[in-house]
Parts: structure tokens; sequence; C-alpha cells
């Protein structure tokens, strides 16, 4: 997807139609906040809502500004905007490549080694303009003449520790396609797909993985049964898939996690060197007496990744970013030390974060937790900073109301459809939404954490597009 075109295109809408906030009052926004807040839907859950000034930091109106509500994918906005301001927008993830060995002629005598270093987009279907890794180093290796490879390709994943996912994630999310770990070593968005004929009586046929990923099993443990509850869980020392619950007699096809990314490569690896004309022997050599760097293969830029992974709510490229933030401050590749130099980042940029308790990047942690306060003073501070060579701003980054992103049924049919930036997050019985408004030059914040409320989703969420409504849209 073009992004820059993306954006171009809505801001000349936005500027054509010359939309601009007004009789935005502390009057109006709090009738609407506590029309929201105490309708009897909301009596026995945790709501926190907040709407402020982005000029002057003051508060249009709020309910339960300092209680702390679960995020869910609300905290890629924190972890986006963390990764702005420390690793610069310019930013790209680098994957060296290298020869270990010995070149004769056309021949290595030694093994072709990819060190990890956590980039989430390798082989990424959301960045097919990319070029993919493999086929770089297809490429390169012809432009330097080599025909044959008597060793193996070898991946060195020891930059990220083991394992792979969050320890403060639920054993039910690991398998499915949300929850896939951040490994040193990431390829096709560590994700496959899982296909499998139930019987009914407990036992399956025809069950493979596409693409076929070497070493993964696939484990039934399900029962006697005809009933439609098929449950899926991750093995990661296995590693394998395991199936449980029942199956009726119809062909299954779930997109689940794949534990192993790193094989997915080497295999794929193989295959393309084979078709290219490039003999791997895979021998058993050990490290040879010169390592030959072959190439380094570069990432999208940082803006471009966060655009993808705010836009899709992306849990494994927010992770890899959450590591990013610690090895790049020096510290240790795991979850709770990018969180400690985003802490102290907000604290010294005169944020309170003292109440913003934070357990992963992307949210997928049910215990991440954090006032709609933050939300708006963290959002405040990101309105203005500009970044990178493009100058482009958090805002910009963020889906739209109307053009990629939409909370329900009813702000489409206004004058705010496509004037409101926002990120959703949504998990059982929570569901967030933050964001700016109007998108093109935000003169409001805005944060709606909802956890605990009776009544349906769907129902919800035209609450919260009234709420909207009713604080930003004069003419309703």
């Amino acid at each position: 997807m073009n992004y820059k075109l993306l954006y171009t295109i809505m801001l000349a809408a936005t500027l054509a139609m010359g939309v601009q906030a007004r009789d935005v009052t502390p009057q109006r926004t709090q009738r609407a906040i506590d029309r929201f807040v105490d309708d009897s839907l909301m009596r026995h859950g945790s709501v926190g809502v907040i709407v402020a000034d982005v000029n002057t930091g003051k508060t249009l109106g709020s309910r339960n500004a300092n209680m702390a509500c679960i995020t869910a994918s609300t905290m890629k906005t924190v972890t986006s905007a963390a990764a702005l301001e420390l690793l610069g927008a310019d930013f790209s993830f680098l994957t060296p490549v290298y020869l270990d060995g010995e070149i004769h002629g056309s021949t290595l005598r030694g093994n072709l080694v990819i060190v990890g270093a956590g980039d989430p987009t390798l082989g990424s279907v959301y960045f097919k303009e990319n070029l993919d890794i493999v086929n770089e180093i297809v490429s390169t290796l012809h432009k330097q003449g080599i025909k044959q490879i008597d060793g193996k390709v070898i991946v060195h994943k020891s930059s990220y520790y083991y394992p792979a996912y969050n320890g403060d994630w639920c054993a039910d999310d690991l398998a499915w396609d949300y929850g896939m770990g951040v490994h040193a070593l990431n390829y096709c968005d560590n994700r496959m797909r899982l296909v499998f004929d139930g019987k009914g009586d407990g036992t399956i046929a025809n069950a493979h993985f596409e693409p076929n990923v070497p070493g993964v099993q696939i484990i039934n443990r399900m029962r006697s049964g005809s009933k439609d509850n098929v449950g899926v869980l991750l093995e990661y020392a296995n590693p394998a898939i395991v199936l449980t619950g029942t199956a009726s007699d119809t062909t299954y096809y779930f997109d689940v996690a794949n534990p192993t990314p790193e094989a997915l490569l080497i295999d794929s690896l193989n295959h393309t060197l084979a078709r290219e004309g490039i003999k791997l022997g895979n021998g058993n050599i050990q490290q040879g007496p010169g390592r030959w760097h072959l190439l380094t293969h570069k990432s999208p830029v940082l803006t471009d990744i966060i655009t993808s992974l705010l836009e899709r709510s992306d849990n494994m490229f927010t992770e890899a970013l959450l590591r990013a933030i610690a090895v790049n401050s020096s510290r240790e590749p795991i979850d709770s030390e990018g969180v400690a130099v985003i802490d102290s980042l907000f604290t010294a940029r005169g944020l309170d974060a003292s109440g913003k308790f934070q357990y992963d990047g992307s949210g997928l942690a049910r215990n991440n937790k954090a006032p709609v306060q933050f939300f708006a003073d963290m959002l405040t501070y990101m309105a203005p900073r500009r970044f990178g060579s493009k100058q482009l701003r958090l805002v910009d980054l963020m889906p739209r109301i109307g053009v990629n992103a939409r909370i329900g049924d009813v702000i489409k049919e206004t004058a705010l459809s496509t004037h409101i930036a926002v990120k959703s997050g949504s998990m059982r019985d929570v569901q967030c939404y933050v964001g700016y408004y109007p998108a093109d030059e935000p003169q409001y914040v805005w944060a709606v954490l909802v956890n605990n409320w009776h009544g349906s989703r769907p129902n919800l969420k035209n609450m919260i597009d009234r709420l909207l409504i009713g604080i930003f849209d004069p003419e309703h």
C-alpha cells in the first residue's frame, strides 16, 4: 500500500472541504461525556473518557480521568510514539548475511549465515514492494559468481532470548495469528495456515500447513463429537500445533502462529537456491577460517512500519519495536527493558507515567492498564512533533475513521467521517479508542477506555460514535 499517497489524498480532501473544529465547548463536551458514562449499560463497567485541547493542554471534559483501565491495542500508540522518539523515523532493521568459510572459484567451502536482528518485515505480505531477503541473497550470490555452497544455511538467533512470546500473554492466544511471538529471525509474518478435515469422531485427515514448515507437528487431542468447537494451542518445545475440542465433518482453515520462522526461511532459501542453479551441499562444516560479508538486508523505514502496524493492529510488529527500543538503549532485548525505557522517556518529557501499567508493546497482555489522562498527555505531547525526512507526525501514521478505520455505523453519515484519527483496541469485555481531531491539524486529543459494559459490542461502538458526534459536530 502506498501510504504516502493515501495521506496526500486524505489531506487534500480535508483542505478542500475546509473542515475545522467549531464550537467544541467544555459545557457540551462534559454533557456528552456524562451522558455516555451514566448510561445504564456502563453501571458495572470501568470507564474513562477525556477530551483535551492540544494547544493549551487543558481538559475540556472528562470522567474517571485517572482510573487505570485495560487498554488493549491502544497501547500500540504508546510504543509507536516512543519508537519515533528513540529510534527515529528513518530507522530500519538491518539483517546481515555472511559467507562463513573459504571461497574457491565459484564454490563456498563453508556455510551461508543469516544473523537475525528482530526485523518483523522479512518476507511480509504487507511489504511486497520491499525486496524479499531470499531473492536478495540469491541475486547477490549470482553477482558474486558463487554456484555451489558445500555447507548449510545457518540462522543465528542468539540476539533475542527464548521464548519469543510475552510471558503475560494468555496461553489461548499464542497459537493464533495475532499471538505469534517476535523472534530474532522473523519470516512471512510468523504465520501459516493449518488445514485439516474433521471427521466428527475425534479423528482428522489431510492435516498440513500452508506453507509447509519443516519440524512443526500437528497433534490431535480432539475428542469424539460432531459439534464445531475446535480449540488450538501451541507447544513451543516440540514445536507443535495441538488441536482440542470437537470438530464437525468439514474442512477447517485456521491462520496460526509459526513457532519456528527460521525453519521456513531456511526451507524457502534452499528451494530457491536449487531452482536458481546454486547447489547446496548441506555438509556438516564447522565455522570456516574467514567470514565474508555478503549483504545487509534493510527493512522499510520506521514510519512505514508504524503506519502498517497501527492500521492492522499487528502485535508481532509492535513487539519487535519494543525490543528494538530496548536494544537501542543498550539493554537486554526483552519486553520489560523496553517498557522501562519508555517509562523513562515520557517521565523525562514531563508526563506522569505512574498510572501506566505496561507489560508488553502491543496491548495483548490483559494486565496492561493506563488512565485516559496518560493517553491525553502523550497524544498532546506528540501532536506537533515531526520526524524524519518526510516530517511526519504520529497523527499522520494513524488510521482515520471512514478511510481505513471505523468505530460504529453512525459517524460515517456525518461531516466527521474521514477527519478523526483513531487507534482502536479490543479484547473480551474491553473496547477502547484514542485519537485526534481534526486529523489533518489536530486541535483536540481524546480517549475512551471501556471495560466490562452491558449489551452488545456493536451497540457500544455506536454509542462511542454518538459520543464523538456530540462533542465534535455542532450540527448534531
